[in-house]
Parts: structure tokens; sequence; C-alpha cells
């Protein structure tokens, strides 16, 4: 069903105009454990790494005459069994290699008709070459609401640029079936850079005489790589293609390589790995020549540059390897700090294939080198990019996202200087593209992860809460398991997911063998299975347990697995088949309690196992022999949660909910030692390595670090503010880590016990933290979906991180009316006060003991009001803050004028060429000739005398914009200067981000144009208007007469205000809490809404209920609710008031006799959502009935109902009335013209939740924000999505700021994050 609306009085009726929402049917998941995705053999590839498969389970060895495998027809050699004989006694011409990880998906479920029985690879962080076309390249529908670029019914012809994306498409998808057919895709580990001679597997062979001259140089391919045969002719200086193909016919004959014709009549050959060690161990130096011609070949020598190269299925992927081969570190440095070509490569490729070209140069210099660190932070940034750039595969961002993650090493002075020009480009080409395509905003401050932090990575991809993970003993796989039924194996170095197994009961619990090889997972359904990190396949499922297994454990020579579930029962199984070799019962039958089985170890040795149970016991069983029960563990009042072995030793430690831990000898029975001292229950206890210390993690917000032998309290770990989790201690025994409910991490000095780090980006609790086997890293799974890596030995390089909530979400996010400051309020109850221009908390303020949740700023912005659940409510004066903005203003908005030129100088320095990777490499094209069009238009620049043509200089001299993007910018008189400047306008501000650097110095003099005020700077309030007077208390600040008397930033400025903000507080109050609040327009009065219904309005200055609009428990319908009220608005001069219920009404009271004026009727359902618009002339109300109702709050009259396809969740008109936004419960949002009496199509990019949605001042642009992660900016007139910001959690708030324009978007994120996003006039479009 579209949006339709229904007029009364006063809108006339539309068709229809939205597009039918249908229901995505989902497939079942079988009983047994399965994948969502194809097998290794049959499934497109994602060519993250290329890998061979076995040889005796591969269709692909036999597509040497013939090959059905995807339609494709064979032009190869003989059979591998036959080329064999051809080699060398012991030579093999494909040896086996385990086919980790194959194949790949686009991330959906698989067909009921696929294979349902075991388990294969899947990526649902899929680089499949195809999600890096652009929407109008390929054939999936355009999404409503959504686009980019309206399509056209008939157009010109294809652009030039496009034929070249297609082509290039083509070719990948060519490479990607060649190697699929050959064996060799999906992800294995990255491989050397090249060959070593000490690999060369067939010493003494000698190549048949027809290929001899060919032969050494196929030393020159890289592994695993499927290679056109044009390439092979450029290799071998062929005079043809057909001479070439005579020769790869050769080489397959003699078994040197196999060769595959495919549909579209491509020929692709796969060299055998030994011959390409052999040749290169037997002739390097023509082997290093061969990797120069050949880059000479495609750049022809040198004419074209290595970012444009089209992309022939071949050379983007081979690139660095031939770089290094010849020695070209330089020209490889120089990609990998190329963000758009690393963007291009991922989306074509695949995270694997770009990571591996960044291993390959830094296996080849110097570790300590200055560029050395350098592209290493490159790297760091680019993986904390990869989650928000494998999201949006369409839209350009990773050169923002990894810019905006640099900031903080930028500020301390390396790569600035790469910095600055990458800014520069990133902000012309956005100025140019802004109405042409979607931009991704780039932060003021470094407000996202930073490069070089103590945060590594995100791993992004389960739907439900991680409660466990495990990396495994080679520090090459994380495992991590949720609730929504699914297990994922990432690669430790590329932050990337490998394979999935999923199943249709949550998962529980996991482990991974010690060779690395498989792993264990658990379900709540109770089973559980062994996966092969090797093939993918679920080699055995563990049926036997009745109930919910609740943790496993693998001894340490990999032979049995030991699983303890609800059913009271513990079982030992054989890894080698999966058998149940013994059932551990006896848990509660003495007691009589249920017996549920919480936790099991196996000691070092493999021969004894202890389980604990909520029957207050633990147990002691003999794995050797069968199983038998040889102690009970008995002592605890609680129940035993947690179970632990003591090193290499039969001594086990056990927590219990009696809040003390016990050290027993397992073999004896006996208990040694009490470990008592905390003062709450305990949920873990862990033990290092060594067995020196155990760690026990309580409810009482600690954790104690114990000494195993004297069990001495050695440390007491404070500082989380909920209850701790999970623990663990390095290999080395000098740190511990720590996590907790309140969603953050702490890393702790065991030899003192002080906290070196507090970690926070997880957005819920943390369940659990594992450590790789040197301590290097730690990986914590969290309530949020996601897991996180961070290497523990950055935690003292780090620099102190910008401010935040503390780790709790942003509640609310308000512009003060000059749009010159911004306070935010979060769930830590304390309250912010921000300098939107830099991005810096200017002030901090402590008032509410529990989260802030609602927030109003008065007209004049003079006072803000916050109240929190337990009904305190704050009244804060920020007037002398404003009065210090508004003295910074006008210098600040000249810097910003001479920053915007600098910027367009630096870029236009910086080189005039800028080679496009995406239009060549990734499938992109960018048209600047259109772009340059657009802006002339946007400008009035072109034709003779246009109006507006002064706006440019004369700018013959410089190169064109064909050449240069930002040859064209560089001519623009930017706002506030020239005659702008002359007569006193103040500026828009640059889109260029300003990084501060610790502490915000003084800036130096600006330089002032002609015309302009001198300093003494005149403070002004708005653009052109005379100070007030300025207060006394203020003249130390400003000067007298509001004139600032020598340079200061804002920072120092508002340091030396002495005046408390606050001015008045309604103090906290017992009872029911707050349900909902709404506040006037002079910060003087509150209506609160508490949850048992009742509404009373409040002065907050005196602390004194002035109305009862309902009384606690009063149901009588005719003069109030008589259903559970979900909301209130109150008028801007507090007289009139709208509550809207449960039972289907809203009713509009006179505040002043606590009477309904009238009752808004006619919904079918309970009402969810209301709003008023900003002269209060309009009520909208939305409810669970899909309807919004529009009524005159004049008269009570209904103006118009529409209908919706899904429930409504939010509703908000525009600030001048004449649009109404509503957010749905499928995530779009539903633009409603009020005037033209119509709608927009769905405007659906939205993953998750919608969470905020607010208008621009202007009521041109509506911000939306959800719990994907992202801030979308959508134009109010058309629906166009403008830009865009991904942020590494969920965003809860945003505002609009800036001065004398609205250029800044400010976003709240569900870790307390406040980023200050630069939309500068120049990318409004």
């Amino acid at each position: 069903m579209g949006c339709t609306h229904s007029a009364q009085g006063g809108l006339g009726t539309k068709p229809d105009t939205g597009s039918g929402g249908g229901a995505v049917e989902e497939s079942g998941i079988h009983a047994s454990f399965k994948n969502h995705g194809a097998s290794p053999k049959k499934g497109v590839r994602d060519s993250v790494q290329d890998l061979s498969k076995s040889s005796d389970d591969s269709k692909g060895d036999k597509d040497g005459a013939t090959n059905g495998k995807g339609g494709a027809t064979g032009s190869s050699g003989p059979s591998p069994s036959a080329s064999r004989n051809h080699l060398p006694p012991g030579a093999d011409a494909h040896p086996p290699v385990s086919p980790r990880g194959a194949a790949r998906n686009s991330g959906g479920p698989a067909p009921h008709g696929s294979q349902t029985g075991l388990a294969e690879p899947y990526s649902n962080r899929s680089s499949f070459a195809a999600e890096g076309i652009p929407a109008h390249l390929g054939n999936n529908p355009r999404a409503s609401g959504s686009h980019l670029r309206p399509p056209e019914a008939s157009g010109p012809a294809v652009p030039p640029a496009v034929e070249v994306a297609r082509s290039s498409h083509q070719a990948r998808m060519s490479s990607i079936h060649a190697a699929d057919m050959m064996g060799v895709g999906g992800d294995k580990q990255p491989q050397n850079a090249r060959p070593q001679p000490a690999a060369d597997t067939l010493p003494g062979y000698e190549p048949p005489a027809p290929v001899a001259a060919v032969y050494p140089l196929m030393g020159a391919l890289p592994a695993d790589t499927p290679v056109p045969v044009e390439v092979l002719a450029k290799l071998w200086k062929s005079e043809s293609t057909d001479e070439a193909l005579e020769h790869c016919r050769a080489l397959a004959a003699a078994g040197i390589l196999r060769l595959a014709t495919l549909e579209d009549g491509s020929r692709w050959a796969l060299p055998a790995p030994p011959h390409l060690g052999h040749a290169l161990a037997c002739w390097p130096g023509a082997v290093a020549l061969a990797h120069g011609q050949l880059l000479d070949g495609y750049t022809r020598g040198g004419a074209v540059a290595l970012e444009a190269l089209r992309d022939d299925g071949y050379i983007v992927q081979a690139l660095s390897h031939h770089l290094v081969g010849c020695g070209r570190l330089d020209a490889l440095r120089r990609l990998l700090m190329n963000p758009v070509w690393l963007e291009a490569k991922l989306h074509a490729y695949g995270v694997g294939a770009v990571v591996r070209d960044f291993r390959r140069y830094l296996s080849e210099v110097e570790a300590d080198a200055p560029s050395t660190l350098d592209v290493k932070l490159l790297l760091q940034a680019f993986q904390l990019s990869l989650g928000a750039a494998m999201e949006h595969p369409q839209a350009r961002m990773m050169r923002e996202q990894m810019l905006a993650r640099l900031m903080a090493v930028a500020a301390t002075g390396r790569l600035k200087d790469w910095f600055d020009e990458q800014t520069a480009k990133c902000a012309a080409e956005s100025m140019l593209a802004a109405s042409s395509r979607l931009l991704h905003l780039m932060p003021r401050s470094p407000s996202l992860a930073q490069a070089g932090g103590v945060q590594r990575m995100t791993l992004r991809g389960h739907s439900a809460p991680v409660r466990r993970v495990a990396i495994a003993p080679n520090c090459c796989d994380v495992v991590t398991i949720s609730d929504d039924g699914s297990a994922q194996a990432w690669d430790m170095n590329i932050g990337d997911c490998v394979m999935q197994v999923a199943r249709d009961a949550p998962l529980t619990a996991v482990g991974v063998t010690p060779d690395s090889a498989s792993v264990v997972v658990a379900a709540a359904d109770g089973t559980a299975a062994v996966w092969s990190l090797a093939t993918g396949q679920v080699t055995h499922t563990l049926a036997g347990h009745t109930a919910r297994v609740n943790a496993l454990a693998i001894d340490k020579q990999g032979i049995r697995c030991v699983t303890a579930a609800d059913d009271g029962t513990g079982r030992v199984w054989s890894l080698a088949d999966g058998s149940c070799e013994a059932v551990l019962r006896g848990h509660g039958s003495a007691t009589g309690m249920v017996g549920a089985v919480l936790d099991v170890a196996i000691c070092a040795d493999g021969t004894l196992a202890v389980t604990a149970s909520d029957d207050f016991s633990g147990r002691v069983w003999d794995l050797d022999e069968d199983g038998e029960q040889l102690r009970v563990l008995e002592g605890h009042g609680g129940w035993v949660v947690s179970c632990a072995f003591v090193g290499t030793t039969h001594r086990v430690v056990t927590a219990s909910h009696d809040g003390t831990a016990r050290i027993w000898e397992a073999a004896k029975g006996r208990c040694i030692l009490v470990l008592s001292g905390h003062e709450g229950r305990l949920n873990r206890v862990t033990v290092d390595w060594g067995g020196s210390f155990a760690v026990t993690c309580s409810d009482d917000k600690t954790a104690r670090v114990w000494d195993c032998e004297t069990g001495e309290c050695k440390l007491v770990l404070e500082g989380h503010t909920a209850h701790v989790t999970d623990g663990a201690v390095t290999r080395d025994g000098t740190k511990a880590i720590t996590v907790s409910g309140d969603g953050s991490c702490c890393i702790w000095d065991m030899a003192s016990g002080r906290r070196e780090a507090h970690l926070e980006g997880h957005t819920g609790e943390v369940c659990c933290v594992a450590l790789t086997q040197r301590g290097r890293f730690a990986v914590t799974a969290g309530e949020d979906g996601t897991a996180r890596v961070w290497d523990l030995a950055a935690v003292r390089e780090e620099s102190a991180p910008p401010p935040t909530h503390g780790g709790n979400k942003v509640t609310a996010l308000h512009s003060l009316p000059d749009g010159q400051l911004v306070v935010s309020a979060g769930e830590d109850g304390r309250v912010f006060l921000w300098d939107p221009p830099e991005g810096i908390c200017l002030k901090r303020m402590d008032a509410h003991a529990v989260g802030v949740r609602y927030m109003a700023v008065s007209a004049d912005g003079a006072y803000v009001l916050t109240g929190s659940g337990d009904r305190q409510i704050c009244r804060w004066n920020w007037g002398d803050f404003n009065a210090v903005a508004n003295a910074v203003a006008r210098r600040r908005s000249i810097e910003r004028r001479d920053m915007v030129l600098h910027t367009l100088s630096t870029a236009n320095q910086s080189g005039h060429t800028n080679p496009s990777p995406h239009a060549s490499t990734a499938g992109h094209a960018h048209d600047h000739d259109s772009e340059a069009s657009a802006l002339h238009a946007s400008l009035g620049v072109g034709g003779g005398g246009t109006p507006g043509a002064s706006k440019l200089r004369n700018v013959t001299t410089r190169p064109s914009h064909d050449e240069d993007p930002m040859a064209l910018l560089e001519g623009l008189n930017v706002p506030g200067s020239g005659s702008n400047a002359e007569s006193g306008t103040a500026t828009a501000q640059s889109s260029a981000p300003v990084v501060p650097a610790g502490p915000v110095p003084s800036p130096e003099p600006p330089r002032v144009p002609p015309g302009a005020i001198h300093s003494p700077l005149v403070s002004t309030s708005r653009a052109g208007t005379p100070p007030a007077a300025v207060q006394p208390h203020l003249a130390h600040v400003l000067g007298h007469h509001g004139m600032i008397s020598h340079v200061k930033s804002m920072l120092e400025m508002c340091a030396s205000v002495a005046s408390d903000p606050l001015r008045a507080s309604m103090p906290a109050q017992q009872g029911s809490r707050v349900k909902a609040m709404a506040f006037d327009a002079h910060c003087r009065m509150a209506a609160v809404l508490l949850f048992d219904s009742t509404v009373s309005v409040w002065d907050v200055e005196s602390g004194k209920c002035t109305a009862q609009l309902i009384k606690r428990g009063e149901r009588d319908a005719s003069r109030t609710h008589s259903g559970g009220v979900n909301g209130v608005l109150l008028s801007r001069d507090a007289s009139m008031a709208v509550t809207y219920a449960k039972d289907n009404t809203a009713r509009v009271w006179d505040v002043a006799t606590a009477s309904t004026r009238f009752v808004v009727e006619g919904h079918t359902d309970g009402l969810v959502a209301a709003a008023m618009t900003k002269d209060e002339s309009l009520l909208a109300t939305a409810a669970y009935d899909r309807t919004v109702r529009v009524t005159r709050l004049s008269s009570g009259t209904a103006v118009a109902v529409l209908d919706h396809p899904q429930p409504p969740c939010m509703v908000s008109f525009s600030p001048d009335g004449h649009r109404m936004a509503v957010g749905l419960e499928d995530h779009s949002v539903v633009v409603w013209d009020l005037v033209g009496r119509g709608c927009l199509p769905p405007l659906d990019e939205h993953k998750a939740a919608l969470v905020v949605m607010v208008w621009s001042p202007d009521s041109k642009f509506l911000l939306t924000g959800s719990s994907d992660c992202t801030a979308r900016l959508w134009r109010g007139s058309d629906g166009r999505q403008q830009a865009f910001f991904m942020a590494d959690a969920a965003i809860t708030a945003a505002t609009f700021a800036g001065n004398p324009a609205t250029d800044i978007v400010v976003v709240g994120d569900a870790a307390g994050g406040v980023h200050f996003l630069d939309f500068a006039e120049e990318l409004q479009g």
C-alpha cells in the first residue's frame, strides 16, 4: 500500500504517490548446522585471496578438454594426472593446498534447494565485484526516494567513461569466473611479495624446447592468479594474441599451466606455482626485467598513471606484485597513499587484495623507517574504515573515512602534508560534485576511532548480541558466536568475515582446537558441531543433550571436547569422529536441585575435567576412565558459575554467586584457599597462562587479582560503573583487561593496579574478552552485535581521546538559536557545551544523577532546560558564553575565509592531474564536464555578460577543470571575501575540517581585507549587528564595549567565564519515573508525564506545580484519557498542552483551567507520536493504524488523514510549516508537501530503526539518524539524498548549527561521541 491522504477541510485528494512495500520472504534454516552461501567449488569468489583446492576434491581439475562448470567451455591441456608425467619425480603441477574459506556470495541466505547438511564458507562482508558498480550501470531497480541522480526516460548516448566502467566490470567478472573454474577462488593467507628462490621445488627441471624462450618470464606472474592471454602476449612480446595462445597451449601440454575459455570468449591461463618459483629461482634477473617491461607496457612508458590503468581483470590485482618485483617501491607507496584507488580496488577485488598490497610493501622496507610507519597508519585507517565502506559500496567515502580517522595523527605532525593535500582535494571535489553524487560528510574533530590508537578493527556482521569470542592459537582467525544463530570466522589481519555457519537457535559457547584447524560451537537447542576452518564444512554434529548447552572446553591435545548443559549433564566427545565417549551425570541428584551445569574446564594434561553447577557444587571427572566421577567440590553457598584450572597443575578455581572463589585440589576434592572480599556475586573467574594469578569478576563493579599460591588479594581493580562480566591477564602477566556491563573495557597495570586505559566503543554490555597468545591484541564482544580488536601495545602511545559522554549514548542535542554554540546531554547525566566550528568541548557540567533524556533551548538562546527520568529539571543560563561566542564570530569568519582560499590554493599546488580510478578501475564514471557546467550554472557563469560572472576570477592561466577539478574552484570568491567582506557581511565557513592538536592555541591575528574592521574586532551577535552592552563581569574577557583586546581562542575565552551556568534545579523525586517532558519557548515551564499517566505543569524557577492536567488513576473518558498516555507537548507560551494516548485519542488542554479544549478523534489504534507546527496552527498525530491525522489547533477541525504502508513511529513539521516528515517502522521516511498536497517517494536508505528526524532551520533539508550508524541529509523539495555520514555507533541525536549560515551538522551516537560535520553552503547543492 502506498502513501495516500484523504482531505478534510483544506487539502484535496491526492492519488497514491508511493510504491508498495512488500514483505521479504526468508528461507527457513534447517535443524542441522548449515551455511548461508555457495559451496567453495561453485560460488562466485570474492577474490580477496587466491587459493588452490585439493587435487582430490576439485571438478576444476577436469576443465582441460571440457568443463561445463558455470557454463564455460574448457580449452586447456591434459588433466593434472597426465601433466604430472612431464615433471621430475616428486614434482606436482598442482600441489594440494587447503581450500580455506573459498567462496562468497552477496550475503543472502541460501535457497531451499541448496545443500543443507554441511556448513560452507560465507562472508557477510562480501566484496563481490558487482557491488562496486554504480546503480546506473547495473540491472538493480533504483530505490525509491533515495536516488543519487534522477532517472531519465531517454537520454544521450552512454559516455565513454561509462563504457570503460562496463568493460572493466566485465573483465573483473571474467577474472572471477576463470578463478572459480580453475579452483583458486576464495580467501587464504596473504602470500609473500614474491616467491623466494629457496622455494624452488623443481631443482634441475628444464622446460621443453618449444617453450624454453617464454618459460623464464613466467616467474614474473603471481601465484594462484588467472592471467588473460593478452597479458601473456605483452609479457612475452608476442607478435599477436594468437602467437601467445600457441605458447599457452604448448605450456598446458607440458603441464606448466592450465588454460580455460569462458563463455564470453576470453582465454585465461593459470601457471602452476612450482614452475613460477622455479623460473624465479633460475632466472631472477630476467624476471625482474620482465616485471618492469610489463608495467611499462601498461603505462605506455609512463604516459598513463598507475592509478588510471584500466582494469583488464588482471593488472589491478597484480599491480603491487609487479611493482615490488621490479623494485618500484615508491610507486607502490604512492598507490597505497591514494584512498580513492584503495576504495576502487576494495570494491573490485575485496579486502584481502588491498591488505595484501600493504603487506607486500611492508615486507620490503625497513620496519622503523618513517615512511613505513606512515603506511602502517594508513593501513590502520583503512581497516577502521572498512565497515563503513563495505556497507555503502556505491558511495565514495573511503577517503573521507580515512581522513577522519587520521586527524589525531595529523595533529601531531605525522602525515601532515599528505593530510592537508587530501583534505583540500576532498573539499574541492565535493564542491564540484555536490549536485551530482552522494557526499560523505567530514567531521571537524577526531570524533571517530583514530588510527594509531588502541582500537584497530570493528567486526560487524551479526544482527544480535555477540556472546562469546575465541581466537585461534595461530592468531589468524577470530570466531564470534551470536544470539542470531550464526558463528562467523574473521581474518584477524584483514578484519573480514571469511566464512559463517548458521543455526536456527542462539549459539552459546565456542572453542578452537589447539591446531587452529577446527572450531566447536554449541547452541541453545542442545547440539554442538565441529566446524573446519580449512574447508568451511561442519565435520561432526554433536547431538545428545536435551537442553541448552552452556559451556564447552577442548583439551590441549585436541582429542576431546566436553560440553555442559542445562539438562544436568556433561558429555565427553571425540573430536576425531564426533562420538560421545561418556556422559557426566551427578549434578543435582543429591540436593534435589535441577543441577544445570553452567561451566566446564579441562586440566592441562587432559586427564581431569571439572564442572560447575547451580546445585552449589563442582564435580571432578576422570576423562581417561570413561568420565568416572572422582570428587564433589562442596562448600559454596550459591550457584557455582565459573571454573578454571591453575596452570599445568590439578588445582582448580571455582567462582560462585555467594561472592567467593575457592581454590581446590581437584584430585583430592579438598578446598585449600577461600578468596573472599567481593561485595557482590561473582560472574567469572579466569587464570593467567602461567597459573600465578586468578582474576574474579563481580557484580560489585570490581575485579580482583589473587595470588594463586597464597590466596592473597594482590589488586582491586575499581573503575567500572556496572557489573564486571569478564577479565583476562596477558601471557607475561604485566597487564589485565576487564570488560563490563557499562560498555567499556579497562586495561590495568598488574604491578601497580593503575588503570592505563578506559576503552569505549561498544554501545551495550561487553560480554567477554579474549587475548592473543602473546597478549598483544584483545578481542571483545558485546550486546551491540559487534566484536572489537584492541591493540594493547598502543595504550601508552595514544593521545587523550576527545571528550565524550563516557560511553553512554547522547540523548539530546540542541543548537542555540544563533547556531554558534551546541549543547549536548547524555545518559551519563552530564551536559556539555560545544564550539561547533572547531568541534571542541568548551564546558562540561555534572548536575543530574541519572541520564538526561529531555532538553529544550529558549527562543532567545539564553536558557536551556534539561530533564532526567528521576523528575529532576535543571535550568541553565548560557548568556555569558553566548556573548563570548559573538565576540569570536567576526574574527572567525575572516579566518575561515582565508582558510578556504588556502585550501583551494594547496589543492591546486598539489598537482594538476587527478586521475579517477573510479572511472577506470572500479566502474564509477565521473563526468567533470557536467559537474563544471552545473557549477557554472549555479554561479551564473558562462555566456556573454551573464549576471554573476564576477564571482569568478580570471582563471585563463590555470589548468582547465578537465585536468584538475580544483582549477575552477580556485577562481571562486569565497563567501565573505571581496565586496561582501568590505560591506561587513560575515562569511560562510569552509568545508576543510579543523584539527585541534591538544589545547587549542591562540591563532595568529587574521589577515583583514580592505574595508574590514581592524583589530580590535567588533563582536556581532548576528552578521552586521552591533554588539549589545557588555556585562561588567565579562569586561575582563571581552574588553570594554565588546572589543577583543587581544586574540584568544574560544576555549580560552570560555575558560575565563567564572559564572556558574546552572541557575535553578527542581530536585529528583521518588515514585513513578518520567515518560516524557515538554518545555515552553522561554524555558520557564515544563510539562511532565509520568509512567503512571499523570500529567502536570511545573514552574521550573519556583519548583511549584501550576496545573495538574491528569491525576493518578484518573480514567474518566469524559474528562481525560481512558488509556495510558504516551506523550505530551507544550505550547510556546505554556498556555496549551497536548497529550496523546493508547485510547486512540489526543487531547488539547487549556493549562490555566486544566480542562480539555477539544479531543482529536478518528484513529482506530493507539497514538505513538505527535507534533505541532512552529506557529502552532496545526497538530499532527500518528497512530498504529498507519495513519497521521492533521488537525487545526485553533478550531479542532480535521485537515487531512494521511495513510502509510507501515505504522508511523515519529512525525516532524518543517520550520516553515510547508512539509511534514513521517518516520515509519520499516525505517523509511515519507515527506508530505502540505502546500502541494502530495508526498515524495519514500526515503528508504536506512537499514535499522529510525531514532532522530530533524529539519534544518531554513526547511531545505531533513536530517535522519538511525541505529544503522548513519545520519542522512535529504532535500525537502524532492527527497534527493544530498549527503550522509557513518559513525562507529548508532546515531541517537542530531541538530544543525553554524553562523551566519547553517553549515554544520551535529550528530551524537550511542557510544557518547559528538560529531561536528562540515556541510558548507558549497556542498548543499
